[in-house]
């Protein structure tokens, strides 16, 4: 444990990235008290698992035409203006919830389109932030920021859901909205003071640069020939219709299987998340034992089978069993983003990791309108079994890739320069 707290001591004290992950964290518990208010907003106003599934659907479908745009954005400007912008606009959609409420105009459209200007923007900064980091944090210590962007992520899973459930009760759920939103606000802030590494600063290619310097062909061609970044990119896919899938059932889960309330369902998100944070902070080095590939499958199989327990209807099995879900699931982003930002090369970064992370995401909306449809005609049980399948064996097919199985975190070209003006050409 003591070689993973040097790595982080080492990595919080550059100043740009504490600044950047502490502005990126708090708007992350933002985002997570949002999405539960959305969830339960519309489950009050509804009472419908096709509604939840709708929501689902608009919280993540338009990642598919958002991040088409995203990436050539970050690679054509300043990342952290790009990011900023994003931040802006995002934290004025959520904001006018809670307006809207206090007004008396809040209808349950106006959910969707919130959770759709999300959606459509979302990507810049889940794109923005692989590609960021590289330049304002030193190589060798890229895992350990990418664990703390999994941290992030993971505590604000803590803090967020178990926070939105008590707020609910006390103010009601679009007025969470209102942190929300001014989260986005000092997250841009945070943006702003960012500063690139020597060597790192941006070099806009210009409106009259060669349209190659901003193509997604060159990306799409890196994904497609490269087997680790494809097997990896499918298996997240398939993984993320099972867990698009758990949105819908999940709150279903708690209302009508234990006969819990927004609390409860905040409590059970709470500790998925608690089991992310303590295996995102012990993620770092792991890989001393076996090669990063291997773990990425083996973490996924055994996380999918986590969902099992569930099966039995008991409050306390189903918190162990997220526990150790959010647990086995949490590294995996972490391990393969460090393999990817071996493998992509600088000036690609924006637009590669836009493409993976629209491909992952973009399938998360399927199995929402999967849970959505499927759950009413065959219950909760059946959907349980249902996404653990699929994040189970998604894992077991990439661990057959040889390529992956051997990937380590140096799995990157011996030249990456050459490696850059190939898939380029």
């Amino acid at each position: 444990m003591r070689f993973q707290a040097d790595a982080y001591v080492r990595l919080f004290a550059i100043a740009s990235f504490r600044r950047f992950w502490l502005g990126f964290a708090l708007s992350s518990v933002g985002d997570a008290m949002a999405r539960v208010a959305l969830i339960w907003y519309v489950l009050e106003q509804t009472d419908s698992a096709r509604a939840v599934g709708f929501l689902t659907l608009a919280y993540t479908g338009p990642i598919l035409i958002g991040g088409l745009v995203a990436g050539v954005l970050l690679d054509r400007y300043d990342r952290r203006k790009v990011m900023a912008i994003d931040n802006l606009a995002r934290g004025a959609a959520m904001l006018l919830i809670p307006l809207l409420h206090l007004t008396g105009q809040l209808e349950v459209w106006h959910a969707y389109v919130a959770a759709g200007v999300f959606g459509s923007l979302m990507m810049i900064s889940l794109a923005g932030s692989p590609s960021l980091v590289p330049s304002i944090v030193p190589r060798e210590q890229l895992t350990a920021a990418n664990a703390f962007e999994t941290l992030g992520y993971t505590v604000a899973g803590v803090a967020g859901p178990p926070l939105a459930g008590l707020l609910i009760a006390l103010i009601g759920a679009p007025h969470v909205l209102l942190l929300d939103g001014l989260s986005y606000l000092v997250f841009a802030a945070a943006l702003v003071t960012v500063r690139y590494l020597p060597g790192e600063e941006p070099r806009s290619p210009g409106p009259g640069a060669d349209r190659s310097a901003t193509s997604l062909s060159a990306a799409l061609r890196l994904v497609r020939y490269d087997r680790v970044l494809l097997s990896t990119t499918l298996m997240y896919m398939v993984l993320n219709v099972g867990l698009g899938a758990a949105f819908v059932w999940l709150p279903i889960y708690v209302d009508r299987t234990l006969g819990g309330d927004a609390g409860l369902f905040g409590l059970l998100l709470g500790s998925m998340a608690v089991g992310q944070t303590l295996s995102s902070i012990a993620a770092v080095g792991v890989n001393r034992w076996l090669p990063l590939g291997t773990l990425i499958c083996l973490a996924g199989f055994l996380g999918g089978l986590a969902y099992l327990p569930l099966l039995t209807g008991v409050t306390a099995v189903a918190l162990i069993a997220l526990l150790l879900f959010g647990a086995l699931t949490a590294p995996l982003t972490i391990w393969a983003q460090t393999l990817r930002m071996e493998i992509i090369p600088a000036n690609m970064r924006g637009r590669t990791f836009a493409l993976l992370r629209m491909l992952m995401q973009g399938t998360q909306p399927l199995g929402g309108a999967l849970g959505g449809f499927l759950l009413p005609l065959v219950g909760v049980g059946a959907m349980i079994g249902l996404s653990a399948a699929l994040i189970s064996g998604a894992s077991a097919a990439a661990s057959r890739v040889h390529e992956l199985r051997v990937a380590g975190p140096v799995a990157a070209p011996a030249d990456p320069q050459h490696a850059a003006a190939t898939i380029e050409s």
